[in-house]
């Protein structure tokens, strides 16, 4: 079954029409599979979910390239790994077919709530300008000064909407890692991850979808994830198990 054919089978919904759906306080799920077995998952979607096109060129599906940030002692990383709540990640996030970047600010409160607020990069990874420092130094606990770019992520991400308008869920694939100081480069290329997010009092379809297929929530983090596999120097204890497993469901070698 062809992945392509299953997302032109879905109603379009375009970014202006999901304006009112942003999600920016919401709850988070994760999920992760094989890539083969996407095309089912969409398929018994299509019908009571739209999905994000582009007015313009028609795509459905969306390249993204990220660069964490973190302190020179990954307090960030740390800080997840530990299971510390009320954390935070902060990354610049750009928009590779629109060519829009902005600085973002990620915050899980232990209520497990996630908020992330944003500014308008002006087309930049860099976080040396007047707006960003201010930004991080005023929306966040850590120092700009002290921040250093970390790892770098891009993916390919599609993007559904429930019916009612009250849902997000995100599909990434093709993901890739490389780490800015060692160099590390990995690829994965057969996982998928898929997030829902929506507000806490909203039923979700996609939940019960899941729990049919015996797919069960999967808590992981792409950040936490892609510096495990690219530096073997950092503690990552947590993380291994989770390796471990995505080398169960995509034959991704770990180590």
């Amino acid at each position: 079954m062809d992945k392509t054919c299953r997302l032109d089978s879905f109603e379009r919904i375009t970014l202006d029409e999901m304006e009112d759906i942003r999600l920016m306080r919401r709850i988070d799920t994760k999920y992760i599979l094989r890539s083969e077995t996407l095309p089912h998952l969409l398929e018994i979607l299509t019908t009571d979910y739209f999905i994000q096109q582009d007015a313009l060129s028609g795509k459905r599906s969306f390249e993204y390239f990220t660069l964490y940030y973190d302190t020179h002692d990954y307090a960030m990383y740390h800080s997840h790994q530990n299971g510390k709540l009320n954390r935070f990640k902060i990354r610049t996030r750009e928009y590779c077919d629109s060519r829009c970047c902005f600085l973002e600010i990620k915050y899980k409160s232990n209520k497990g709530i996630t908020r992330k607020i944003r500014i308008d990069n002006n087309g930049s990874h860099s976080i040396d300008s007047a707006a960003s420092r201010t930004f991080i130094d005023t929306r966040s606990p850590y120092c700009s000064s002290l921040l250093e770019p970390k790892l770098e992520s891009c993916y390919r991400r599609v993007t559904l909407v429930n019916k009612d308008k009250t849902e997000r869920l995100t599909i990434d694939n093709d993901l890739e890692f490389q780490n800015i100081h060692t160099g590390k480069t990995v690829q994965l290329p057969r996982l998928t991850i898929i997030e829902i997010k929506k507000e806490r009092c909203h039923p979700s379809l996609i939940e019960q979808k899941m729990k049919q297929l015996h797919i069960t929530p999967y808590k992981i983090s792409k950040y936490c994830l892609g510096t495990a596999l690219t530096d073997p120097e950092i503690k990552h204890n947590a993380i291994k198990r989770k390796a471990i497993y995505i080398h169960k469901i995509t034959d991704f070698i770990y180590g």
